[in-house]
């Protein structure tokens, strides 16, 4: 390619590119009046746009403060020690005799199935309710509990 060609594909280069800059400068000044239309539009039409996308937020918080709400009220699933250590009480006492921990799991998940895992019933809820003083369970043996006769 000499360098003659060369200059020529380069001026071609040059004019197209110019005419793709005036396209795009074009589309610059279409875009810019529209928005310009949009700003002098009437008030009551700006204002019923503003009060329908106001209404669409608060719609989306009130659904967002309902889901909380219930995801505060169901707590992953988890039941507080209070709750379960009344619950484990009433079931020794029904059963008058001493259950061991596997037994007193099941029927826990038979009332009301829950997150609560076999170790942690037995580790720590089991352990602290032996140390309580206002529930009545105690330790009967190793891996059996029972309701408290005496206090």
């Amino acid at each position: 390619m000499d360098q003659f060609d060369e200059k020529s594909a380069i001026y071609e280069q040059m004019t197209l590119l110019i005419e793709e800059r005036r396209k795009i400068t074009q589309s610059y000044f279409d875009l810019k009046e529209r928005l310009e239309k949009l700003d002098s539009q009437p008030k009551e039409i700006k204002s019923s746009l503003i009060i329908q996308d106001n209404t669409k937020k608060l719609s989306s918080e009130i659904e967002y403060q309902k889901y909380m709400a219930e995801r505060g009220q169901m707590k992953n699933g988890s039941i507080s020690y209070s709750d379960i250590s009344l619950k484990i009480a009433s079931i020794l006492k029904e059963a008058g005799r001493p259950l061991s921990g596997k037994e007193i799991f099941t029927l826990l998940n038979e009332k009301q199935p829950s997150n609560l895992s076999y170790e942690n019933l037995t580790h720590n809820i089991l352990r602290r309710m032996n140390d309580d003083s206002k529930v009545n369970v105690e330790r009967a043996y190793r891996g059996y509990w029972q309701y408290r006769l005496h206090s």
